[in-house]
């Protein structure tokens, strides 16, 4: 394997690790508070949600 296949294999890695951590999915009857550098911003209700990456964080669920 040369250098450019193992970059290209490592960066889907990568985006994979960074899609998975970012969409996160909210059960039915729970909800999950959402924090943005440690401070509280909103309140996640039930469904599929995106947040903005190693910015926003699920706080308590």
């Amino acid at each position: 394997m040369d250098f450019f296949s193992v970059f290209a294999i490592a960066l889907v890695i990568l985006a994979f690790i960074l899609l998975f951590s970012v969409v996160k999915i909210v059960p039915q009857g729970r909800e999950f508070t959402v924090e943005r550098f440690g401070k509280y911003t909103k309140t996640l209700n039930p469904g599929i949600h995106v947040l903005t990456p190693f910015v926003e964080r699920v706080g308590r669920r």
